[in-house]
């Protein structure tokens, strides 16, 4: 022994420690010893002299194959085997003579048992049927290793669907955010389940246009980030207001705003709703420019225009959509604006017609107005109560 390397000595540790586990129980002496002394050199096989002692063993014993003999005192075979619990899932066989072959056959038919050995039993011809149930045992914790590794598998896609699929849903509320962004609820939702919108042709909406008056001079006297930093700041401001006031707004052109009442959703209101949200950008519009002359800086005078009439709303574009208005309304709108004063709100007389009963307004006469010659033209003085 002290000649032996230590290869040597390891190896038949290593070859021992890989021999399958046997669990032999027999209630008689001399069968435990008959067959270990057989199949030791082949197996691990460990003994015991009772089912209850088997149960302890099988405790800490990771066994490939448990055998017991049917016939034993305060518990047969296939009580054992039943008793075992249902996470060990060795091959089971049982030993058995004749007189017990009903009771075996049906632990057989209802699953508890693999195989019966008859006795007296062959050694080579167990042998076989040891080494088939050993292999059969294998391949089982082979095949529950693999479902073991698939359901892990199965579950990390899962998660990683599960993921994408949140991304997805992000991305797709973002896109959704987007979209509404740039056009109005109604045709956003027209657009994605029909892939189209359709245009609309609306009896009757107004039309509101705001312009800063000398804006080409304040330009001047402010840098790139300055000016827009500004007119966002306004521009923001009055997008909230429209939107409190039911209009939808259309677009930015420099520093002319445009939105309008009446579209996508036609409604009676759109005239009076366009004129209190010209009223309110108007008094904004006081707030902010008497805190710029507080800090000496130059003021942002602002003209408002409205005009009620006809027009056809929709989306143009194939790549990036625009909601847009269309019609001469649009148009004398915009002269309203540009023939507008400072500070004020100037309407036509289609809208005063609409909204004469709730505001008080100063009739300016005809006011001549480009390409559309002489337009009967009103400023809102106040809102009647």
């Amino acid at each position: 022994m002290e000649n032996m390397t230590l290869e040597q000595v390891a190896s038949p540790l290593t070859e021992v420690s890989e021999k399958p586990s046997i669990l032999y129980i027999d209630d008689e002496e001399d069968n435990l010893v008959v067959f270990k002394s057989a199949f030791r050199r082949h197996y691990n096989v460990h003994t015991a002299k009772s089912g209850e002692e088997g149960l302890e063993i099988l405790k800490s014993l990771d066994a490939s194959l448990v055998i017991t003999d049917q016939r034993m005192p305060r518990m047969t075979g296939v009580q054992f085997l039943k008793n075992l619990p249902d996470e060990k899932d060795m091959i089971r066989m049982i030993l058995t003579g004749y007189s017990d072959m009903e009771s075996v056959i049906d632990a057989i038919n209802t699953g508890q048992v693999y195989r019966y050995i008859a006795k007296p039993w062959d050694k080579e011809e167990l042998k076989i049927t040891l080494d088939n149930a050993i292999e059969a045992f294998q391949l089982r914790r082979k095949n529950k290793q693999l479902i073991h590794e698939l359901q892990e598998a199965n579950e990390v896609l899962e998660q990683k669907v599960e993921e994408r699929t949140q991304q997805v849903n992000l991305q797709k509320e973002e896109i959704e955010k987007l979209l509404l962004n740039i056009l109005p609820v109604e045709v956003a939702n027209e657009l994605k389940e029909k892939g189209a919108a359709t245009p609309h042709y609306y009896e009757s909406a107004t039309v509101l246009f705001t312009d800063f008056i000398g804006f080409t001079k304040i330009a001047e006297g402010l840098s790139p980030n300055e000016l827009v930093s500004e007119l966002n700041a306004c521009f923001l401001v009055f997008d909230s207001i429209i939107e409190k006031n039911n209009l939808e707004k259309i677009k930015t052109i420099g520093d002319s705003y445009m939105c309008a009442g009446g579209i996508p959703v036609p409604n009676k209101t759109h005239a009076v709703d366009a004129i209190l949200a010209a009223i309110e950008i108007q008094d904004y519009m006081r707030r902010f420019n008497d805190e710029r002359e507080a800090k000496g800086l130059v003021r942002w005078d602002l003209r408002i225009g409205i005009h009620t009439g006809p027009l056809v709303a929709g989306v143009v574009g194939s790549k990036k959509f625009a909601y847009d208005i269309w019609g001469d309304t649009v148009n004398i709108a915009s002269r309203i604006e540009s023939c507008g004063e400072r500070g004020r709100v100037n309407i036509s007389e289609t809208t005063f017609e609409a909204v004469k009963e709730w505001f008080g307004c100063l009739y300016r006469g005809k006011v001549l107005a480009k390409n559309k010659g002489e337009v009967d033209m009103y400023f809102v003085e106040t809102k009647l109560s």
